[in-house]
């Protein structure tokens, strides 16, 4: 396989990144979506049915104030209409973790033009299921199919598309943590549904119908542009290019090959899960996921106690937030800037294992700082102002403190899903990496159902102080994990048999120098 053009390499990370924004994790712009459904009346059935006491609850909204909407049928609203609602989005969102596994175990197993099928179809489905739902009986029940189906697209879409960075080179985290940034940021796409349906009256049906005709041209670009199987890296092309233009060489590489048998083999799947370092690597994104879900989950609960229910500064803070949310594309490539750096700082004998282990340390290390601060002032803006005031000097309540938290929280979660794809990539066997990042995922989707009795707390203890306190103690311990980084790199033998001190010897050949490396293929895809 030859070097891809540079044309090229933009155009598959350009697709990469729209296939994201449009297709990923749109599951999590479900605020957008709810409120196109209640407004089409989706089980708006269920209040006509309720008990009296509910009926008393019921409200009257219209579908728009725009003028070509003012004589659309106005539907009522009441609390089973809500807990269905929130119901298929838990089914969805269990969907995702759920999917996860499988679609790293189908990259690893069948490639990534299966992967990229699977995803073009599942979502093209959903759009269909959605288009042709409606609130009458029972067409109505099509949400719940087409959300799973959104739902198991996330991460399948991520996992897909996240081996394009392999042909970028020493940028390539930087590449990887632009494409998982902009799973963060694709809650737009049900945004702008939301936008064009009421501005501009656009029918709910007709934008679901677009997004299943968008995954054609996917579906066109996965026979087109990708490859069956996997990106080959530049390095790995280069060697094989090498290789094959003196007898020599071939002669060196047959030679280096049977050096390679005498070592210990690879680290099977089972090894690598069952190890320390994954399994601290789990803990550590399933309290940093967890975080995530706690700070936008109780994003309601908190504006409303900083503004004294003040319903306009609510609504402008929330509207902030959800902007803020949107930026994460345009964040993450710090992540991966910072990951190449150190990875840079530390190869110093050549790109082993050791090295891309230790240049994930700085990654961790901010996240764990980012997260610790914004869960350190969102308990001091819910705790007794005043108290804070006179002692520490700050207003949390202050414009300018509210944006320093969104921006601490937008940087951290760039980091944590970023980060958590660059070390899982360069740090365990590529042949295992489709299913590492999947189980990563479940894992921590699965750790975040603790979302549910943490809120229940909240509601218990009538403010979510104490919750934010024990999040906050947790985001603490997760500094233990590039402490145990540092110190397993400093302590533990390569998989080469050498110590991490003992750095790779130069060669020459051909009067350049060469940096002997360790097996590509443990690490890339």
């Amino acid at each position: 396989m030859s070097t891809v053009m540079f044309e090229k390499r933009f155009l598959l990370l350009t697709i990469s990144v729209l296939e994201m924004l449009l297709f990923s994790g749109i599951i999590y712009g479900w605020t957008s979506l709810v409120y196109i459904l209640k407004q089409e009346g989706y089980f708006s059935d269920l209040c006509v049915t309720s008990s009296a006491n509910n009926t008393q609850q019921t409200t009257q909204i219209l579908l728009s104030t725009n003028a070509s909407t003012q004589d659309a049928p106005r539907y009522p609203e009441c609390l089973e209409q809500d807990e269905t609602l929130t119901q298929v989005f838990a089914i969805s969102v269990v969907a995702s973790q759920v999917a996860s596994l499988f679609a790293g175990i189908a990259l690893d197993y069948f490639g990534l033009r299966v992967t990229r099928t699977c995803f073009s179809v599942l979502m093209a489905t959903a759009g269909l299921l959605l288009g042709f739902s409606t609130r009458e009986y029972p067409y109505v029940y099509l949400v719940y199919p087409g959300m799973i189906l959104v739902g198991m697209c996330a991460n399948i879409t991520l996992l897909a598309n996240v081996t394009v960075g392999n042909l970028f080179g020493t940028r390539r985290s930087t590449v990887i943590t632009i494409i998982t940034g902009s799973f963060g940021s694709s809650p737009i796409t049900f945004l702008v549904q939301k936008l064009l349906y009421v501005q501009f009256g656009v029918p709910f049906q007709h934008m679901c119908f677009t997004l299943a005709c968008l995954c054609v041209p996917s579906l066109m670009a996965t026979f087109t542009l990708f490859p069956r199987r996997k990106f080959i890296p530049e390095s790995q092309q280069e060697t094989r290019k090498d290789s094959q233009e003196t007898e020599k060489l071939q002669q060196e590489n047959k030679s280096e090959e049977k050096s390679e048998s005498a070592e210990p083999t690879e680290e099977t799947f089972v090894q690598v899960v069952t190890s320390r370092l994954y399994l601290l690597h789990l803990a550590y994104m399933s309290v940093m996921n967890l975080n995530v879900i706690i700070l936008v989950g109780t994003a309601n609960i908190w504006f409303n106690m900083v503004t004294g229910n003040n319903n306009g500064q609510v609504s402008f803070w929330t509207d902030v937030f959800g902007f803020f949310q949107v930026s994460n594309v345009l964040v993450s490539p710090l992540c991966g800037f910072v990951y190449d750096l150190g990875l840079r700082g530390h190869a110093y004998g050549g790109p082993t294992r050791t090295s891309r282990r230790r240049a994930a340390v700085p990654v961790f290390v901010i996240t764990s700082l980012t997260s610790t601060l914004v869960f350190f002032f969102a308990a001091l803006s819910v705790w007794d102002t005043p108290s804070v005031e006179s002692s520490t000097g700050l207003l949390m309540t202050s414009a300018p403190d509210m944006f320093l938290t969104f921006v601490l929280h937008i940087l951290s979660r760039a980091f944590i899903y970023g980060g958590n794809t660059a070390f899982i990539a360069n740090s365990f066997p590529g042949r295992h990496l489709g299913r590492l990042i999947g189980l990563s995922y479940m894992v921590a989707g699965l750790v975040g159902l603790l979302q549910y009795p943490l809120i229940g707390w909240i509601k218990t203890a009538g403010s979510p102080l104490y919750v934010y306190i024990l999040v906050l103690v947790l985001s603490v311990a997760t500094f233990v994990h590039p402490a145990y980084i540092r110190y397993h790199c400093r302590t533990g033998p390569t998989k080469e048999g050498r110590h991490p001190s003992q750095a790779t010897p130069e060669k020459s050949e051909n009067g350049h120098l060469k940096l002997e490396v360790s097996d590509p293929k443990e690490t890339w895809v």
